[in-house]
């Protein structure tokens, strides 16, 4: 069975990282990625990180500066509902934490060095993916993994995160593969 959903391509380097895995996604919209992960990942607890506001997103792999495309108020109510009728009737929702908040809000709920895994999916800008890699970094224990959706947004999303690795001294390969990528911490 083929999963389409943006994590599918991360989820068996997901699971090399063991069992009774704790984990994050930042950007949960209509939950798609989120229940794949659940069913799919050894997953002992898994937080959601979203606050179903509108928004106005403006990843390109060129960008232009103009909006790629914006999410209204009334198409955020459905995504939030989406996501949790599917948790709802999942087998997996005792092991879901649903954090709606702001991602900079949401971050303080989370201790460091807490997390094996980040599925970073919810960069608008360049400005928000460096600000948001760089605060949930210390989440991720040594040897998890810091994963992501977007990554042919070179300038917007990938630019931001080499510059945060950076700043962590971090120099593990950063993997590219289908629009996701997955560097060690």
């Amino acid at each position: 069975m083929r999963i389409n959903t943006d994590v599918a391509d991360l989820i068996l380097a997901i699971n090399t990282l063991g069992d009774d895995l704790i984990g994050l996604e930042l950007g949960v919209y209509r939950g798609e990625s989120f229940l794949t992960m659940l069913n799919y990942c050894n997953i002992k607890k898994l937080y959601g990180v979203d606050s179903w506001k509108p928004y106005t997103d403006f990843l390109k792999s060129i960008p232009d500066g103009k909006p790629a495309y914006g999410v209204t108020m009334e198409q955020q109510e459905i995504n939030r509902f989406i996501t949790y009728h599917s948790l709802k009737y999942s087998k997996h929702k005792n092991k879901a934490e649903i954090i709606e908040k702001d991602s900079m809000e949401a971050v303080k709920e989370i201790p460091d060095n807490s997390l094996d895994f980040i599925f970073f999916d919810a960069m608008m800008t360049e400005k928000q993916s460096y600000e948001e890699a760089k605060a949930y970094y210390p989440k991720i224990k040594k040897g998890g993994f810091f994963t992501g959706h977007d990554s042919d947004a070179k300038e917007q999303v990938m630019k931001p995160i080499e510059k945060v690795k950076k700043e962590y001294n971090n120099n593990n390969k950063t993997i590219i593969f289908n629009n996701c990528f997955l560097f060690k911490i």
